[in-house]
């Protein structure tokens, strides 16, 4: 090959670098990116051009697939018919209600969904408590059980949620099943689907992951992270729980036992819990829309409790950013107190600042994480945000007993956010998630002595100590921070 030959071809090679970088950069000025995100982007693109071209391709931006994006079409009518239907009473809200009415309507815009009333809500307040809860549910189903779940592990004491279901559907109950393809990938390959599946379980992966085919289909991390459980259409569950023992659960390392809550819902609470899982069932290609054409609103389900909710469904097939603003929101109502569980706390900069604000207005503001939880990069980028915090005042208490993975907001003793999402950005922008506001006082009292306890389990941070870790750890921090807009 001639001299000439390799310097034409070295000069089409830089050609098509530079077009990858300069088409890349362009395509992320004209995405609506977070700035730290369209920086980490670029940088990226500019320093390793081929490698950060294929992964913005895959990792980029939100695309849900061509044919899921068509199913979600299909469902915007039906699901736009259930949300316009108001479920509340007639009329102005209850007397309790009104000190929250800009709050319950937030909410029910940013859900799409209206608020509920007349409903009873319990708080599981343990893995084990919240096992035996479904268990029991499950044996006492006569039509229907549905599940969504990110994790499902069959180990330890979810045999016995598996042998429930296989008693179910022989006595003629319908079990539908959906996990996601990424986390539950050992479920999906074991000889216990097998067994379920023959039995006549129905299950389904939710968002399978296909590196090879991303072109104009599907993001490839984009994951299912609901956990919903619905019984004979009466009675629901969701909360950060993953269909796991958490007593036999290794996969996560040496983080300690897994520590969860979820909530029980009866009453017509239960309403949106359905329709959350009907879409996502209907949004799989491998399934139908047939159980999204049921008209959900014509369910009779009485009021049982003084429970009032709104679901707050949120994911990457929306346009705005409900779960940053349903968060940001929660902050700012607090005129008392404000406490935050989550297992992942990387905020982008509105957070941070939401929270310093609280402080200034008086707020006795609570912030409870794990001190290690199942993601070292995770775990550093996390930490680099605890001096501004305890600059401003955020109380920060660091729990010992586990992987703390409950996920809630109680405000002044009065509203819980509560549910399956995480301050980062993977679940306020790329994961299917799933709020309740839950305008209760009894559940919140319940919530709060539950934070106490972790509390009473946590070491608080001390603003002077901690100024003072070894340079090493900073250095950690500092490098996990700048990649912290693409965790």
């Amino acid at each position: 090959m001639s001299f000439e030959n390799l310097s034409l071809y070295g000069l089409l090679a830089a050609l098509v670098q530079l077009a990858i970088i300069v088409g890349t950069i362009l395509r992320v000025i004209l995405t609506r990116h977070p700035p730290g995100s369209a920086f980490a982007w670029i940088l990226l693109t500019t320093i390793l051009p081929y490698a950060g071209f294929a992964l913005y391709l895959m990792f980029g931006e939100r695309p849900i697939g061509r044919l899921r994006a068509k199913r979600l079409r299909e469902t915007g009518q039906r699901w736009q018919h259930f949300s316009n239907h108001k479920l509340t009473p007639l009329g102005p809200l209850p007397r309790h209600l009104v000190p929250h009415r800009t709050f319950i309507r937030l909410t029910a815009k940013l859900a799409g969904m209206p608020l509920v009333t007349g409903s009873r809500v319990e708080l599981k307040r343990t893995s084990n408590e919240t096992l035996r809860a479904i268990e029991e549910d499950i044996r006492r189903a006569e039509t229907s059980v549905d599940m969504a779940f990110y994790i499902f592990s069959v180990q330890g004491d979810v045999l016995r949620i598996v042998d429930a279901l296989l008693d179910a559907v022989a006595r003629g109950v319908r079990v539908r099943i959906l996990v996601d393809d990424f986390g539950s990938r050992a479920f999906l390959r074991s000889a216990a689907r097998r067994k379920m599946s023959d039995a006549g379980i129905e299950i389904a992966s939710a968002l399978p992951m296909r590196f090879l085919r991303f072109f104009g289909l599907q993001r490839a991390d984009l994951r299912l992270h609901r956990k919903i459980v619905i019984v004979d259409n009466r009675i629901g569950y969701t909360g950060s729980f993953n269909m796991i023992d958490p007593a036999a659960y290794k996969d996560s390392g040496d983080v300690g036992h897994w520590v969860d809550a979820m909530v029980r819902v009866t009453g017509p609470g239960v309403l949106p819990l359905i329709a959350v899982w009907a879409f996502d069932w209907a949004l799989q290609p491998d399934n139908d829309l047939s159980d999204f054409e049921d008209d959900y609103e014509q369910l009779m389900i009485p009021n049982c409790g003084e429970a009032n909710v709104v679901c707050v469904p949120s994911g990457p097939y929306q346009t705005e950013d409900e779960s940053l603003l349903l968060v940001l929101e929660s902050i700012a109502r607090a005129q008392s107190e404000l406490t935050l569980t989550t297992p992942y706390f990387i905020p982008n900069e509105a957070v941070v600042c939401a929270l310093k604000n609280a402080v200034l207005r008086g707020v006795d503001v609570k912030l409870i994480v794990p001190r290690r939880c199942d993601g070292a990069l995770v775990n550093w980028a996390m930490r680099r945000y605890f001096d501004d915090l305890l600059l401003g005042g955020v109380k920060i208490y660091l729990y010992e007993a586990g992987m703390l993975h409950t996920k809630s907001i109680s405000i002044d003793g009065e509203v819980a956010v509560f549910g399956t999402l995480n301050i980062d950005n993977r679940s306020m922008h790329l994961n299917f998630e799933l709020m309740m506001a839950i305008f209760d006082t009894n559940f919140v009292t319940e919530l709060d002595k539950l934070t106490d306890e972790y509390i009473a389990n946590s070491s608080r941070l001390e603003a002077v100590r901690w100024r003072k870790r070894p340079l090493a750890e900073r250095m950690k921090e500092g490098a996990s921070y700048l990649l912290s807009p693409l965790l």
